[in-house]
């Protein structure tokens, strides 16, 4: 192995560029910059060699330069605060997951996050333009959502979280809520309940009428009612939300709520009235953390699988990049973490 000198290519005093890697390994400097990019044209020892003289010299090429020839190398996510869809407590999961499969092939995760759908096209639109990103991903994802409709115009590869009918032509990774609701109404039902509420994040989200029709059907079928009431996903109007229900006229005897948050808030809510969880009114949340199980009673929630999300995500992302088509998939929940929060209706 050559050893730098002081005033040698790699040394401290001197850093080593791509001529002087060209110049050890005998090659050109293109033929340097396709060893690095894994381009064709390159022999498997010549290749070995340029690597392994670049490695002596400490140099590798610079994340401006390699931008410039072979992209950005990224991933876009924005996330818009409007839709009230996104929680800080289980959203760094999913974006975890999503980071540490493309950062295994050396992509980054470019996110951001803005305050209105409106902005997040925007956004999305000045990205794919400036080529600041390969392949976008849209989470939240509406009912009609003009961020999956700039996509599809400007004709942007992207991952939507949704179902395929909301991805409307472009790639589709979406949590299965129907069979995961569907357990959710058949866990209450079973227990005797018939006046159901679901408090939720905005009505414009998918899930969000997804997950409630889910209920309304199934209530219908033993001639019960649901209750939706839409917030913004925060802890103070789930809260007021509840308080609401509670004192109405027909209180219902259990209650779902779209997040741990709102659940927790729930919780308060019913002891500050003196009502009993789960004899007076039962408590489930989907989406589970330390919140719901350190919380008196413990909260019955339905864990999101956002870490297999994340991973299916990153899985799709690389796909798309990989062949320029991926396949759809769906990733399925786990069952309800049953605690002391739900319980028979009181009769």
């Amino acid at each position: 192995m050559r050893t730098p000198s002081a005033d040698s290519p790699g040394s401290p005093a001197r850093r080593a560029t791509i001529t002087d890697v060209a110049r050890a390994a005998g090659v050109s400097i293109a033929v340097v910059s396709y060893a690095f990019n894994g381009r064709p044209g390159v022999s498997a020892a010549t290749r070995e060699r340029v690597l392994r003289i670049a490695a002596e010299y400490r140099w590798r090429p610079s994340a401006a330069a390699r931008s410039m020839h072979t992209g950005p190398r990224a991933v876009g996510l924005v996330v818009s605060s409007d839709g009230g869809g996104t929680h800080a407590t289980s959203f760094f999961d999913f974006v975890t997951a999503t980071q540490n499969v493309l950062a295994d092939h050396d992509y980054a995760l470019l996110l951001q996050v803005v305050d209105s759908t409106e902005a997040a096209v925007a956004t999305y639109q000045k990205w794919w333009a400036e080529r600041r990103a390969d392949v976008m991903i849209v989470t939240d994802v509406l009912t009609s959502d003009p961020r999956v409709e700039a996509l599809r115009q400007l004709r942007v590869p992207a991952v939507v979280l949704g179902p395929p009918e909301v991805a409307r032509g472009l790639t589709s990774v979406a949590l299965d809520e129907a069979e995961a609701f569907a357990r959710v109404a058949n866990y209450l039902v079973g227990l005797g309940h018939r006046e159901v509420a679901a408090v939720t994040a905005s009505a414009t989200l998918h899930r969000t009428k997804l997950r409630t029709d889910v209920l309304a059907r199934a209530l219908a079928d033993v001639r019960g009612t649901v209750t939706h009431v839409e917030t913004n996903a925060g802890a103070e109007e789930a809260a007021a939300a509840t308080r609401r229900l509670l004192t109405g006229p027909r209180p219902p005897s259990f209650i779902v709520y779209d997040s741990d948050q709102m659940a927790t808030a729930a919780l308060d809510v019913a002891r500050r009235l003196e009502l009993e969880v789960p004899w007076d009114v039962s408590i489930l949340a989907a989406g589970d953390s330390a919140l719901c199980r350190l919380a008196t009673p413990s909260i019955t929630a339905l864990p999101l699988p956002l870490p297999a999300l994340g991973t299916a995500v990153g899985e799709t992302v690389l796909a798309l990049l990989d062949g320029g088509a991926a396949a759809d998939r769906v990733v399925s929940f786990g069952g309800i973490a049953v605690r002391g929060s739900t319980g028979p209706r009181a009769r």
